[in-house]
């Protein structure tokens, strides 16, 4: 094609050409004005791919802070799920390694940020064991079960859990259990079988206290000569109850003789003595007035 011919056709209703340009960069600013360019900021679960069934991962953390840029209808919009964030841990056979953090998004947005943006941590081989349960109610005193969960997990972690923990905080029945080692760090990392344990009786939690005790007198037609009891007794019950108590009435067998017996005491409900308390009498019958 010679140049004259080339240089026509290019001119070619040229005004027309000029015009749709200059209309595309109207629109386009015009749309930047309407939708504006806005970022926002998700934390999601970090997740591991590429890792063998026999392997598991330690000190990873849990998530991953990601700030994208983008139209604001877009940005807005969008849905957490959609966001994946991951690490790709294929060829890690074990020990030590460090990987750039991926994040997976729709697209429409642009990744502004990743935090962290690598991670270091360590992948072991696998393991598994069984943990006795305990359970810690502040207040009171709970039975439970089981009274013992599997767990499975890196086998540097199996190796010092000693116990699954749960603490009964709201009372609702269910306790949600965590792996912890001997110096009482918790191990997360570890997946326990069940991870909740139920409670299946609750009590008051039980103090004890000894108090002075107080023995009633006799009826007016008999005569205590001799009476041996405890100046003292040990009491048993709640901690609120047990701390307005500062001493027990008691009453006595009475009759005419020498004889040991055990002493009634007046307490409150849900309040009880250690052992039983015994008194020694000997009674004989009142001398009548002159």
């Amino acid at each position: 094609m010679r140049p004259s011919e080339l240089l026509r056709r290019t001119l070619h209703n040229w005004p027309i050409k000029l015009a749709a340009v200059l209309t595309a960069l109207v629109l386009w600013y015009q749309l930047r004005e309407v939708e504006p360019v806005v970022e926002r900021s998700l934390e999601r679960p970090l997740e591991v791919v590429g890792l063998g069934e026999d392997r598991a991962v330690v000190g990873l953390p849990k998530s991953v802070t990601v700030r994208f840029r983008g139209t604001a209808r877009i940005v807005e919009n969008l849905n957490p799920g959609a966001v994946i964030v991951f690490v790709d841990l294929s060829g890690v056979n074990e020990g030590s390694f460090a990987a750039n953090v991926q994040v997976r998004a729709p697209s429409g947005v642009q990744i502004a940020e990743v935090v962290p943006a690598k991670v270091e941590a360590r992948v072991e081989r696998l393991g598994a064991g069984v943990l006795p349960v305990e359970v810690y109610a502040p207040g009171s005193v709970v039975t439970f079960e089981p009274d013992s969960v599997e767990m499975r997990g890196p086998a540097g972690l199996v190796e010092r859990a000693r116990a699954a923990v749960g603490v009964d905080l709201t009372a609702e029945g269910t306790v949600r259990l965590v792996a912890f080692d001997e110096a009482g760090t918790p191990l997360p990392e570890l997946t326990l079988d069940p991870d909740t344990a139920r409670i299946t009786f609750r009590s008051p939690t039980l103090a004890r206290k000894e108090v002075d005790l107080v023995l009633l007198p006799a009826p007016r037609d008999l005569h205590p000569v001799r009476v041996e009891a405890p100046a003292k007794v040990t009491l048993v019950g709640p901690p609120g109850v047990l701390g307005q108590i500062t001493a027990v009435q008691a009453e006595a067998e009475w009759r005419v003789g020498e004889y040991t017996a055990p002493l009634e005491l007046l307490l409150p409900p849900d309040v009880d003595a250690i052992g039983v308390v015994l008194a020694k009498l000997k009674v004989e019958p009142a001398k009548p007035l002159e």
